[in-house]
């Protein structure tokens, strides 16, 4: 990879890729009002790669400046497949260096090391972690994903009743659960296992999406194990009864299906009103700078 330095207002910016990639690129970083204040400027080189859907890595004094846009897609993208299947080489030098993750082998240790989970990486790593706060460009990515030991816990506070309850129906399909409308209900089914459909309802009188998900999580947490093989021993008449290793693993993948639903159903919610939010976040930017513009 080839690379060529620049130097203005007594700062070091590298910019490396193909030789036609930096001869254009080179003139786009010439041009712009640097300050000289690395917080500032970060932030500056950070908008023209976004602006200019640059190619070329750029570090300002040996460190590299990250793409907002680009970074902020594939982060999503991740974040809704909830695997490590497609993780990128950029995203993956992303969280190695901008989010200070342990040393790996290469990106197939890497996913190893996660159990190719993105739910495990974002607990273990991306709830806990943090960055020097002249990286602006990193600080940003990090406040829009909300991610590091300083945003991590406003994921608590998203206010996820933005989100319509037939985006949240195909959330729970997503989930490999069927749901189903009845009278001021909804039904939610599913085949656990061969020989299993469990099925519960739950009432969507105010229709707001975190009563229906508050309600997902109680059917969760008080499914009792016990008592639904103690049920299905005395239903099943003694000719077609299952074996009770049967009812006990029967009630188990129930258990953890449910557990599995809640948790996926809250997270994905949450993912899309984030999404939601930013839009509107700039969206109104937009409008403030139009505003300021004309007046």
């Amino acid at each position: 990879m080839n690379n060529v330095e620049l130097n203005i207002n007594g700062k070091r910016i590298n910019i490396y890729g193909s030789n036609a990639i930096i001869q254009n690129e080179k003139q786009i970083i010439e041009n712009l009002e640097l300050t000289g204040n690395e917080s500032a400027d970060r932030l500056i080189i950070q908008q023209c790669i976004d602006d200019n859907k640059m190619k070329s890595d750029i570090l300002y004094d040996g460190n590299t400046v990250y793409p907002f846009e680009k970074i902020v897609k594939a982060y999503r993208k991740l974040q809704k497949s909830g695997t490590l299947d497609n993780l990128t080489k950029e995203m993956y030098h992303f969280f190695m260096y901008a989010c200070d993750d342990i040393a790996h082998y290469d990106i197939q240790g890497y996913k190893c090391y996660y159990n190719n989970s993105f739910r495990q990486l974002e607990n273990e790593l991306l709830a806990n972690n943090w960055t020097a706060s002249r990286f602006t460009d990193i600080d940003k990515i990090f406040r829009e994903l909300k991610i590091s030991r300083e945003y991590f816990k406003d994921r608590d506070s998203i206010d996820i009743d933005k989100v319509s309850t037939s985006k949240l129906k195909s959330i729970i399909k997503e989930c490999g659960w069927n749901v189903n409308e009845a009278n001021m209900y909804w039904k939610f089914s599913k085949n656990i296992g061969e020989k299993t459909n469990y099925s519960f309802d739950i009432d969507i009188l105010t229709r707001n999406v975190s009563d229906i998900i508050r309600n997902i999580d109680y059917i969760s947490n008080s499914f009792n194990k016990d008592s639904y093989c103690e049920m299905i021993y005395e239903e099943i008449e003694k000719n077609n009864r299952p074996t009770m290793s049967e009812i006990v693993a029967s009630s188990n993948a129930i258990k953890y299906s449910l557990n599995q639903l809640a948790s996926d159903v809250l997270y994905k919610t949450r993912i899309v009103a984030e999404e939601k939010e930013s839009i509107l976040n700039k969206e109104n930017l937009k409008s403030k700078e139009n505003f300021e513009y004309e007046y």
